[in-house]
């Protein structure tokens, strides 16, 4: 392109004032703006490079198109995923273990390794138990419409140890995985009747119910609306000073009698099997309380992100509502993420991230941001989708630390969550697998 510009004639014409322009110096300025554009994209790239540690097309030639079961960590093998591609109706997804430092594919997992399971879809990214070696993963299954199963595998043998088939009679269950030692938890509902936790040994698959909570279980307040249990979240499983075992569940459910969802948050003890207390929790604007409630624990506290509301409540005893935040019009999504750091009490929703003191409540920054369900907190630092590209920020000041985008004519960073240890994160595109570097790495 240099040489073309350069052996342009010289050509020359007269103004309206007969003064004479040499088109040279157009070309000459023209010839320094595309060098520029040229040197930007350079840059760039450059800068891509010294980001990523690995990239690995997984999936050939086709997309991958769902949000996988978030890149679970062991030693130095990663899982990814790869598209699944539906055969009369059998989805033929795929596990990839890759080798951390160089990304090269050290085992692989299909269909034929999970049977009696005929469709491996992989939609959980959020929903993944695991504990040293071992992965526990469950189907999302709504209205029986998918299949029901809880799988296992060893990362570092890249094996399938069992799969297990969910028992029946549920609308909806599998939209969580939480656990502690060697044993997982997942979430079964009957919409109209009841709430179920099963719990299950991740080495064997054996599977017990150790919950089951009614219309009649939930606060006094709540039981003349008989809501349904439509959508349920729950917390990371923690413990007391004495060493028990707790779950917090946000229980959520839209009624006959009063349409917008009403939300109960329920503390149990895992350990001792029996509730510690439950409380019904609203938004302050009621047009908004038709969305769930998601919550995660952090310091002693429960944090509870519901519509464009933020509260705090006691872990271990009803204490009533520590203090609350009423977001306006921001913070209206059903999909708010939160999550604790360094006593921080963390909002995102898919245009703001806020965050307060989690102690006293006091707002500490309220900034436009882009992310909601997409966000993870990795050595300090938040992880995410913003639009493309991959974004890093600020925890304590909300503020933007790096982003990076794909190469040109590459596909854009999915919406997954990303996980990373060792100074390394990952995160697939829809066509590649990613290690990038970490921010500071």
């Amino acid at each position: 392109m240099i040489n073309i510009l350069c052996a342009y004639p010289e050509k020359q014409k007269t103004n309206s004032s007969g003064t004479l322009i040499s088109i040279k110096y157009m070309y000459r300025n023209l010839y320094i703006l595309l060098l520029l554009v040229v040197l930007t994209a350079c840059c760039k790239d450059e800068n891509l490079n010294k980001s990523v540690v690995w990239k690995n097309r997984i999936c050939g030639n086709a997309l991958i198109g769902d949000d996988g079961i978030g890149y679970p960590i062991y030693n130095n093998t990663v899982v990814f995923h790869s598209t699944p591609v539906s055969i009369n109706g059998v989805y033929q997804g795929i596990l990839h273990g890759l080798d951390t430092k160089t990304g090269k594919e050290k085992w692989k997992l299909t269909n034929k390794d999970f049977y009696p399971k005929k469709n491996l879809e992989f939609f959980n990214e959020n929903y993944y138990y695991q504990y040293n070696n071992i992965v526990v993963v469950c189907d999302y299954a709504y209205d029986s419409t998918k299949e029901h199963y809880a799988y296992a595998i060893d990362i570092d043998a890249g094996k399938v140890l069992w799969v297990k088939e969910l028992p029946s009679g549920y609308t909806e269950m599998g939209r969580l995985v939480r656990g502690m030692g060697k044993y997982a938890y997942i979430d079964a509902a009957d919409r109209y009747s009841h709430f179920s936790l099963l719990k299950v040994n991740i080495e064997t698959g054996e599977l017990s119910n150790i919950l089951n909570i009614t219309n009649g279980d939930l606060p006094a307040s709540l039981q003349q609306f008989k809501p349904s249990f439509r959508i349920c979240t729950f917390s990371d499983v923690y413990k007391n000073s004495s060493g028990d075992e707790f779950i917090a569940l946000s229980l959520n459910g839209a009624s006959e009698i009063r349409k917008p969802f009403l939300m109960s948050l329920y503390v149990y003890n895992l350990t001792k099997l029996q509730k510690v207390y439950t409380i019904p929790v609203a938004c302050e604007d009621s047009l908004h309380d038709g969305n769930y409630g998601r919550i995660c624990y952090h310091d002693g506290k429960i944090i509870v992100g519901k519509g464009n509301e933020v509260l705090c409540f006691d872990a271990y005893e009803d204490k009533g509502v520590y203090w609350k935040h009423f977001l306006g019009k921001e913070g209206n999504d059903f999909a708010m993420q939160v999550f604790g750091s360094d006593n921080l009490a963390l909002g995102f929703t898919v245009d703001r991230l806020f965050a307060y003191d989690i102690n006293t409540g006091s707002e500490l920054y309220n900034v436009p941001a882009a992310g909601s369900n997409t966000a993870n907190l990795i050595d300090g630092i938040i992880y995410q989708r913003e639009h493309s590209d991959l974004q890093m920020r600020d925890p304590k000041t909300g503020k933007e630390l790096k982003r990076i985008a794909t190469g040109k004519n590459e596909q854009a960073f999915s919406s997954s969550r990303p996980n990373g240890a060792d100074g390394k994160i990952f995160v697939h595109t829809y066509t590649d697998a990613y290690c990038i570097r970490a921010w500071g790495k």
